[in-house]
């Protein structure tokens, strides 16, 4: 199973705040992969002063975790114009778009995200 970390559990991965242990163990023996509009709204967001990074290198503190890049395509974008219309969030629509393109397992603590997908990984904060 590939799976594909909404920005939330990424930043949180960061910075060691992550709490459910099986999905801790899961990632650490499957590996999992962080989409470039991670990086995209964590920097958005920084910048507006809703988030303060651990780093300002953070694609290289995210590439140092091991985590693999998904890149943004084309096809990802125009998988949007078939979501339904239950989250107005462009990053996690993006995301969503990605992962079901990619067919890949979304981690977040957002439980919206199953409205639109059927392999969605809701854990705790």
């Amino acid at each position: 199973m590939r799976l594909l970390l909404d920005t939330c559990i990424v930043y949180d991965w960061l910075l060691g705040e992550i709490n459910d242990h099986a999905i801790i163990a899961q990632i650490q023996a499957e590996g999992a992969w962080v989409s470039a509009v991670s990086v995209w709204e964590m920097a958005i967001k920084n910048a507006l002063g809703k988030l303060p990074l651990p780093s300002t290198a953070i694609a290289e503190t995210i590439s140092a975790q091991g985590f693999q890049w998904l890149p943004i395509s084309p096809y990802h974008a125009q998988t949007i114009l078939s979501l339904a219309d239950h989250h107005k969030d462009p990053f996690d629509r993006l995301l969503i778009a990605q992962a079901s393109y990619e067919g890949m397992s979304l981690v977040t603590y957002d439980g919206i995200f199953a409205e639109y997908l059927d392999n969605v990984i809701q854990i705790r904060k």
